[in-house]
């Protein structure tokens, strides 16, 4: 995914990007030339406070915020401002999803050896080992957490542990905007690619985001991109596993682990994977792509499609638009969202409510490349 823009004299683009939460970070800002001074200091104390978010929210630190309240699994733990906002959101996209987000599925991800940064895990078979070891299948704890609001604290049920690597990009792009960009109509925040954005490159012109092609991510070079939109507000986030994956018992393991088997989802990567010789495995969705009115409600969007697989995802949405704002309404977590799916065998295909979400939610188009 990338933010494509050209050079106006009418608005200057001040931005600045860093790597934060193992994931590339970047700020971008149109402005008069006359503001250039005010906006670098607001990037820059954008980008102190997602320094402020990774120490606090990773996994793989023990001396982190998360990695204390996971430890204290049983018992009340105070928690600061940002890990009370971080949980809340992520046990809000839980419900609203029905539990095919959960936030609450870290023993599985460490028992099938995503127990370390992602930059240190095996992308190599283990020729000596062919099996994997047995997961534990325990989802749904998410709904034992206690949230005291007053006392700013929290419990977890004994034996939950979090990772809330499944929305804290998006949370942190929505937060990011709010908390320090108030004063800025024209802005796009990109954390690893969840985007949040406002406003236009230019009078006239608005923000412009690539989708690449999934089918060229593992080869050297830039991927070619399948369409691109344009939009004024909103966010937007590609999930997928054609690179975020490793080999742990000679078995490749997926990021996204379903809730329902407690197991890695069945997606497609690109050719040498074990899935990719199954009949249908070109049938299985590449990446999904999800436009919503927030980041975080995006990226979660992004990661149930996927679940769901093609072409219940597309349904899903479809319907949940058609009964907006009705008595007995879809969940939070399909309404005013909008999807862009790319198979295995690269067809295209989005969601009936597209054109209609981009004109009425995000104030903008799209281009097929």
């Amino acid at each position: 995914m990338n933010v494509a823009s050209s050079l106006q004299q009418s608005l200057l683009l001040v931005e600045q990007s860093s790597r934060i939460m193992a994931t590339n970070v970047s700020v971008h800002l149109a402005v008069p030339p006359a503001e250039e001074a005010s906006a670098q200091a607001a990037i820059e104390t954008c980008m102190d406070w997602l320094r402020e978010v990774e120490r606090r929210l990773t996994r793989f630190d023990p001396t982190s915020e998360l990695s204390q309240l996971n430890d204290a699994a049983g018992e009340w733990r105070p928690a600061s401002a940002l890990l009370f906002s971080a949980v809340q959101e992520a046990i809000r996209a839980a419900a609203s999803s029905a539990g095919l987000f959960d936030p609450a599925l870290l023993p599985q991800l460490q028992a099938l050896g995503y127990d370390r940064d992602f930059a240190q895990l095996a992308r190599h078979a283990d020729a000596t080992t062919q099996t994997g070891s047995a997961v534990p299948v325990s989802t749904g704890s998410w709904r034992g957490i206690q949230m005291d609001a007053r006392g700013r604290r929290i419990r977890l049920p004994e034996g939950t542990r979090l990772d809330l690597g499944g929305i804290a990009k998006g949370w942190a792009a929505d937060m990011t905007l709010k908390r320090s960009l108030r004063a800025f109509p024209n802005v796009i925040v990109n954390v690893g690619g969840d985007l949040r954005l406002r406003g236009e490159r230019s009078p006239g012109e608005p923000w412009a985001v690539g989708i690449r092609d999934p089918r060229y991510d593992h080869l050297p070079g830039p991927a070619p991109n399948i369409a691109v939109f344009t939009f004024h507000r909103g966010g937007l986030a590609t999930s997928g596993a054609t690179s975020r994956w490793w080999y742990h018992g000679g078995q490749r393991q997926h990021h996204l682990l379903d809730p329902r088997t407690g197991r890695p989802a069945r997606l497609w990567v690109p050719a040498g994977d074990d899935s990719a010789e199954a009949s249908d495995a070109e049938r299985l969705i590449a990446t999904a792509t999800a436009l919503a009115p927030t980041a975080a409600r995006a990226e979660v969007a992004a990661k149930v499609a996927l679940l769901r697989g093609y072409p219940d995802a597309l349904r899903a949405v479809e319907d949940a638009w058609e009964q907006r704002g009705k008595p007995g309404a879809s969940l939070q977590a399909d309404e005013q969202v909008a999807l862009l799916l790319v198979l295995g065998n690269g067809e295209v295909f989005m969601s009936k409510n597209m054109e209609e979400y981009l004109d009425t939610c995000g104030r903008g188009g799209m281009v097929w490349v």
